[in-house]
């Protein structure tokens, strides 16, 4: 027995007739404890195994450079391409609803994105803690694949209580409009659900390399 921390967990967006699965996650391989660098590579290569076998097919990283630094995550795109997931760096501010910088990238990103879901695939999406940045992105590919703000909104606090604490988040969710409106005849692919009643899920339920499988029955 190695001892190591609980690690993140996977917790997936009900996407309604949407072919392929979105889920939110925190940061892969990261601890609370100081580590040494051989007990970060060992954590992290276990959360990507976790990844690979969900069958990801693709890893968005929400961390900007320096916390790619300080999380030991250097070998990450690596780690994803050796077990073939597409790895995507698309650094968001935590402080901060998304800048033009990030909306640029965006717009470029989003489709080949929202295409992997309709096609049957599963993005991951993930920030520090699996719930601030990570639930705002999944809502927004969730428009990207027609979906309402407030059912996106709903489909991301179902899957992971706590997503989306933030007003100015909610509201930039709530004003987003598709990248692509040619999309947008997609609207009634998702089954709108209401918004959560159950407690939040503390720290302790998030199991180390688990899928949370209630979330994964939802449409």
């Amino acid at each position: 027995m190695t001892g190591d921390p609980p690690g993140f967990a996977l917790a997936i967006c009900g996407c309604g007739r949407v072919r392929g699965q979105i889920a939110i996650a925190g940061c892969p391989g990261r601890s609370t404890q100081a580590q040494l660098p051989s007990a970060a590579d060992r954590l992290l290569q276990r959360d990507v195994a976790t990844l690979a076998r969900w069958g990801a097919s693709a890893v968005v990283t929400l961390l900007d450079s320096l916390e790619m630094a300080r999380f030991r995550l250097q070998a990450l795109p690596s780690m994803l391409a050796d077990e073939r997931i597409a790895w995507h760096h698309l650094p968001l501010d935590p402080r901060q609803v998304p800048n033009p910088s990030f909306e640029q990238s965006w717009s470029t990103l989003s489709a080949p994105l929202a295409a992997i879901v309709r096609e049957g695939g599963r993005v991951v999406v993930h920030c520090r803690d699996g719930r601030a940045r990570a639930g705002m992105v999944a809502a927004l590919l969730l428009i990207e694949l027609g979906s309402a703000p407030q059912d996106a909104i709903n489909r991301v606090r179902a899957a992971r209580p706590g997503t989306l604490a933030l007003a100015q988040q909610e509201e930039y969710v709530r004003a987003h409009k598709p990248v692509r409106t040619a999309d947008l005849y997609q609207l009634d692919l998702l089954d709108t659900i209401a918004p959560p009643t159950e407690p939040a899920a503390t720290d302790a339920q998030m199991v180390a390399g688990t899928i949370q499988p209630r979330f994964a029955q939802q449409r």
